[in-house]
C-alpha cells in the first residue's frame, strides 16, 4: 500500500494542482478497505503540500469526511476523540503552525459528530496567537526594572562605603579625644552606611525576584537551586513581597534607631514615645519571626 500511495502521490503532484478528477481516484483509492493512519496522514501530506487555489472543492469534501471516519469509526474509542487521537490531530495542524480554512472545516464537523471533543483541539486563529505571542512578549518590558534597580543598588553600596571610609577618618582624626559628641557622631555616620547598604539589599532582592518571575530563571552553571538562601528562592509575587517586606522592616529599625540618636529627650514623655516605639518593633520582629518559622515548618509538596 505505502507503494501505491507513493506513486499516486508523483501522479497527483505532475501539474501541481489537485483537479476533481484526482479526488475521484483518490477517493476511490483512500476508501478502499478503510481508513488507517498511514491514509490519514497522506491526506494531510496533500493537502499541507498543494497551494490552497489549487485544491478541488472536492478534496476540502474527502479530507474531512476521511479524517473524520479515521478518528470516530475506529475500534478503541468509536464516535468519540481519544487523547491520543487528538495529539495525533493537534501534531498535524501544528506542523505548518496555523489552522487554515480545510483544518477549521474538520475541526467543525468533529464537534457536531463526536460524543467529546478535547480542549486541545480548540485551535486559536493566528491573529489570537500572534497578540498572546505580543503579549507574552512584554513581560521583557519589565528587564528595565532589573537593570536600574541593579543600577541603583550598586551606587547605594558605594555611597555607603564612602560613608564608612568618612567614619573612619572621623575616627582617627578624633582618635584620643574622650568627647561624647564624637561618639554619637560615628554611631550616626555608620547607622546611616547600614542604612544604605540595607536598601541596597532589597533593590538586588528586587531585581533579582522580577527577572525570575517574569524573564527566566537564574540557574547559573557552578550553582544549585539548594545553595541560594531562602529568602533568595522567589518563586511567586508573595515570596517577593516578604523577601522585600523582610528587608524593608530592617530599614525601618535601623532608620527609627538613627533618628531616636539625634533626639533630644527633655521631658517623661519623651522616654514614654521611645518606648513604645520599641514596643512596637520588638513586636513587628516577633511577628516576621513566627511568620517565617511557620512558613519554614509547613511541608514542601
Amino acid at each position: 500500500m505505502n507503494m501505491d500511495l507513493q506513486q499516486l502521490k508523483k501522479s497527483l503532484f505532475a501539474d501541481g494542482a489537485i483537479s476533481e478528477t484526482d479526488t475521484a481516484l483518490l477517493r476511490e483509492t483512500l476508501l478502499d478497505g478503510g481508513i488507517d493512519k498511514e491514509k490519514a496522514e497522506f491526506l494531510f501530506e496533500i493537502k499541507d503540500s498543494v497551494s490552497r487555489k489549487k485544491i478541488h472543492k472536492d478534496l476540502e469534501n474527502l479530507f474531512v469526511e476521511a479524517i473524520s471516519s479515521f478518528l470516530l469509526e475506529d475500534e478503541d474509542s468509536p464516535g468519540e476523540i481519544d487523547d491520543n487521537e487528538a495529539k495525533w490531530l493537534r501534531a498535524k495542524i501544528q506542523y505548518k503552525g496555523f489552522a487554515d480554512d480545510i483544518d477549521k472545516k474538520l475541526l467543525a464537523n468533529l464537534r457536531r459528530k463526536s460524543i467529546n471533543f478535547p480542549k486541545m483541539l480548540n485551535y486559536k486563529n493566528k491573529y489570537v496567537r500572534g497578540f498572546e505571542v505580543f503579549l507574552f512578549s512584554l513581560r521583557f518590558v519589565t528587564f528595565t526594572a532589573v537593570l536600574g534597580s541593579m543600577i541603583a543598588s550598586v551606587i547605594l553600596f558605594i555611597t555607603s562605603s564612602m560613608q564608612v571610609i568618612k567614619g573612619m577618618q572621623d575616627f582617627f582624626h578624633y582618635f584620643g579625644e574622650d568627647k561624647t559628641g564624637n561618639l554619637e557622631h560615628l554611631v550616626a555616620t555608620f547607622v546611616a552606611s547600614i542604612d544604605g547598604y540595607l536598601f541596597a539589599t532589597v533593590l538586588i532582592i528586587f531585581s533579582m525576584g522580577v527577572y525570575e518571575l517574569f524573564i527566566n530563571k537564574i540557574d547559573p552553571v557552578n550553582k544549585v537551586l539548594d545553595s541560594r538562601p531562602s529568602w533568595l528562592q522567589i518563586s511567586s509575587i508573595d515570596d517577593l513581597k516578604s523577601s522585600l517586606g523582610k528587608v524593608i522592616l530592617m530599614i525601618l529599625i535601623v532608620s527609627f534607631f538613627e533618628h531616636s540618636l539625634n533626639i533630644h529627650y527633655e521631658s517623661v514623655s519623651d522616654l514614654l514615645f521611645l518606648g513604645i516605639g520599641i514596643l512596637l518593633i520588638s513586636a513587628a520582629l516577633f511577628l516576621t519571626h513566627v511568620h517565617g518559622g511557620h512558613k519554614h515548618n509547613e511541608p514542601e509538596h
